[in-house]
């Protein structure tokens, strides 16, 4: 009788021994989760409710400028300069507000080269513009399973900084004319929507299309184009293009 009591004894100590152990393991999980979401919390009370977290990039772009409008008083506007295909770079930044929102500033640079002056003969120049923006770009992944495939959609306001090549032709007269730039400041916008692909927790690849305008340019002209040597124009582009993006 004794030694099956004894044997009973050491199971039910064994047993609450081993319940004590895990009860204390389990205590100190809970604790060290408590502290680490304590932890957190007070990092975001620190930053607001939506802590701020920055990131920049860069990104390439093929610029797809439509048939731009000249405008010249007496005449209106007409579509007067067709290009060719151009390029856009950009370089970027700005922080993460909460999960969804992105405060950005872009600056950038894009060109397009004249192909042809629609009526002319021996149309040459460029159209080209730095640009400074800030706005608001709107993110979040496709399926709350994975995080690989964020959709982001937003839009920007700034200003640009037109760099007019001198642009020549010959009107249906044989009258040689030319069209420059004299003004140094515009206002723009850019509305773009793309994917990023993520490569690695803070590096992302960017596939995106983005919409560019400039308000009106005002030109000089010499020759027949325009009698009172004015004129004006904008820039217009569709952008296609890749980037990287980093978020520290």
């Amino acid at each position: 009788m004794g030694t099956p009591s004894f044997t009973l004894i050491m199971i039910v100590a064994a047993f609450l021994s081993t319940g004590a152990h895990i009860t204390r393991a389990y205590g100190a999980d809970l604790a060290e989760a408590a502290q680490a979401a304590a932890k957190e919390a007070a990092e975001t009370a620190a930053m607001g409710m939506f802590p701020l977290k920055p990131y920049a990039g860069a990104k390439v772009f093929a610029s797809y400028a439509p048939d731009g409008d000249l405008y010249t008083p007496g005449t209106g506007r007409t579509k007067f300069i067709e290009y060719n295909i151009g390029w856009n770079a950009a370089v970027f930044g700005g922080v993460t507000a909460g999960d969804f929102v992105k405060l950005q500033l872009d600056t950038g640079y894009i060109s397009n080269s004249v192909s042809n002056l629609s009526g002319v003969s021996g149309g040459s120049g460029s159209v080209a513009a730095a640009y400074v923006m800030a706005g608001v770009v709107l993110a979040a992944p496709l399926s709350p399973i994975t995080k690989k495939v964020i959709p982001f959609a937003g839009f920007s306001i700034g200003a640009a900084f037109p760099v007019i090549g001198t642009i020549k032709g010959t009107d249906e007269n044989g009258n040689s004319f030319s069209i420059k730039g004299n003004q140094s400041t515009v206002g723009a916008l850019l509305a773009r929507a793309g994917v990023i692909v993520a490569i690695t927790p803070k590096l992302g690849a960017t596939l995106e299309y983005g919409f560019f305008q400039t308000a009106d340019i005002s030109l000089s002209t010499k020759g027949d184009i325009s009698g009172s040597g004015n004129a004006s124009t904008d820039i217009t582009a569709h952008l296609f293009g890749l980037g990287l993006e980093y978020h520290f």
